[in-house]
């Protein structure tokens, strides 16, 4: 299954984006890597192989910036899954044949979005079955869901979400979280997250504002060791 890969960025003290990419290398990603920057990005620290920026001639905000992000892969992309990053997401090592394996048994499937990140918030409030144990769950959270930092798209779902009226009609700078997972509920579309979690939350403050010590942001049991 091939995949394209963005990540959405943007200034941010301390930065965190060189350890979300070195992280998302040694999961086992080796595509190019999109990235999507905010104007007032230090764009010196972006060089690299296997990336090209993309610098906002304007302030898109979190929202606006992922949904350019997402425009992007769907046009100049032909890969069957889209996967769309925040510079503060960090990769368990060698967790993409994870990722991948789930792309695989979704091929044929009307699936909406797979999250490798898996909030300890959303485990909590009990939007699953089987949370109790190790893999990938349907998540029906909707507009609860906890936590935009990596969500993977199937093309056709991603087309479909594109022209949805709550994802398309929305015009707050964030919630990108609960706007696509609420989307692709209305779509019929089911998502899926992984348990323990794949991906974890490193930013001092998360995009609403909340602080990283925040218990609901981090990644559920991330880096333990997995059945």
């Amino acid at each position: 299954m091939s995949l394209a890969i963005a990540m959405t960025t943007t200034h941010r003290q301390p930065s965190t984006i060189d350890r979300a990419l070195v992280t998302l290398r040694s999961a086992g990603f080796d595509e190019t890597v999109h990235v999507f920057a905010e104007p007032e990005t230090e764009l010196a620290r972006l060089a690299g192989d296997r990336m090209h920026v993309h610098v906002n001639k304007r302030r898109r905000g979190c929202f606006g910036n992922w949904k350019k992000a997402l425009k992007w892969l769907v046009k100049h992309t032909s890969a069957s899954w889209l996967l769309i990053l925040q510079d503060d997401a960090i990769w368990l090592p060698g967790s993409a044949v994870r990722l991948r394996s789930q792309m695989d048994v979704c091929r044929d499937r009307r699936t909406g979005l797979l999250s490798p990140y898996a909030s300890c918030m959303v485990v909590k409030e009990g939007y699953m079955e089987g949370a109790n144990t190790d893999g990938w769950k349907e998540c029906r959270a909707g507009w609860d869901f906890w936590g935009a930092l990596a969500f993977c798209l199937k093309r056709d779902a991603a087309k479909e979400l594109l022209q949805h009226r709550r994802f398309a009609k929305h015009a707050g700078t964030q919630q990108v979280d609960a706007v696509v997972a609420a989307s692709m509920l209305e779509l019929d579309r089911p998502s899926f997250v992984h348990l323990p979690s794949l991906v974890d939350h490193i930013g001092v403050t998360s995009t609403i504002g909340n602080g990283d010590s925040e218990w609901g942001r981090r990644g559920h049991r991330f880096g333990e060791r997995q059945s």
